[in-house]
């Protein structure tokens, strides 16, 4: 399991970047983080479905949501035209600060991309079960992860009004 911040230190292939996070109390509690990416090592590229996509690149921005007392993570990324690339759901195990005041979550593996036209890919279940056979993760994290899955599935996803409104509005 690897904890990531959302001052996206994990995030190797930015060359230089800014980012600036707070907490907010809206429609959801938590930390929001804009990064603002001037310049990528490489450009990132997707294939979730045999068309490769730009993912990353120069001048792009990401908008990553924690929210307090769940088990999930959001990223949002934008093109330059301030167009929605791609969101992208990662599921935690915690969501939390450490002692420097830096928001973080521990990343559980399975994640969740969706398009902008809807399209939904669940990715590296691969890797959450060969964590759960390796004893990294525990069978009651396995069940969660796959839980938090279903319910953003089913509740956020659907939600233009949190996609749209919400994640543009913070």
């Amino acid at each position: 399991m690897k904890r990531k911040f959302l001052n996206v230190a994990h995030w190797d292939f930015l060359d230089s970047y800014t980012y600036k996070y707070i907490h907010i109390d809206d429609l959801l509690s938590g930390y929001i983080s804009l990064i603002k990416i001037e310049k990528v090592k490489q450009k990132i590229t997707v294939d979730y479905d045999q068309s490769e996509e730009i993912l990353l690149d120069d001048g792009y921005k990401g908008l990553m949501f924690l929210p307090d007392e769940a088990n999930w993570c959001v990223s949002v990324i934008y093109n330059t035209s301030n167009e929605v690339v791609k969101w992208y759901f990662d599921i935690t195990k915690e969501n939390s600060i450490n002692k420097q005041g830096i928001p973080f979550y521990d990343d559980l593996y399975l994640d969740i991309a969706v398009s902008p036209n809807y399209k939904v890919v669940i990715l590296d279940e691969d890797e959450i079960k060969e964590a759960l056979d390796l004893k990294e993760i525990t069978q009651s994290d396995y069940e969660m992860a796959y839980n938090t899955c279903n319910k953003i599935l089913k509740e956020l996803i659907p939600n233009k009004e949190f996609l749209y409104h919400f994640l543009r509005s913070i």
